[in-house]
């Protein structure tokens, strides 16, 4: 298998594509800012799992050149539903979703473009958003751990000539 870069917005992508094929009838896509109202309020398509990425973590492999690491890409997915009969049902609607999102990400392997694959991805938390005092939207916290290997364009040192 080739050597991949395992960059934040192919691992997005595979995640993505994992959740789109498993979740019929769920609204999938990143988080964006189209998805924010002219009062900078969050709106989503409901029913949702919507994906954020939080961040990444690298830890150098030992190469004496810096150029492969261990990565670790933080990603949320937000699940939201709606029930308008009452706050209960609203809540019991989005937990509903986070079922079905928890059995198909936890341990998928993630195949990148360029046809590598992740190591199985980790269930790491589920929490609400701050404000969300009903339950309404659960933001499910994953990692998506592989080995990143980078070209080294700039490590010959003869970047002066």
């Amino acid at each position: 298998m080739p050597a991949s870069m395992v960059l934040p917005g192919d691992v997005e992508q595979a995640l993505l594509n994992a959740l789109t094929a498993g979740l019929a009838g769920i609204n999938i896509a990143a988080i964006a800012s189209s998805d924010i109202n002219d009062d900078d309020e969050l709106v989503l398509k409901m029913p949702c799992a919507r994906t954020r990425f939080a961040g990444t973590e690298y830890k150098n492999q030992g190469d004496n050149q810096w150029l492969t690491y261990d990565v670790t890409h933080i990603f949320e997915i937000w699940t939201a539903a709606e029930d308008l009969t009452s706050k209960e049902a609203q809540r019991t609607a989005t937990l509903a979703v986070v079922a079905q999102v928890l059995p198909l990400v936890a341990g998928a392997r993630l195949r990148l473009p360029d046809m590598s694959v992740t190591e199985p991805v980790a269930l790491k938390s589920i929490g609400k958003l701050p404000d969300d005092i009903v339950g309404q939207i659960y933001i499910c916290t994953i990692e998506v751990c592989a080995i990143a290997q980078f070209p080294g364009l700039l490590a010959t040192g003869n970047e002066d000539n």
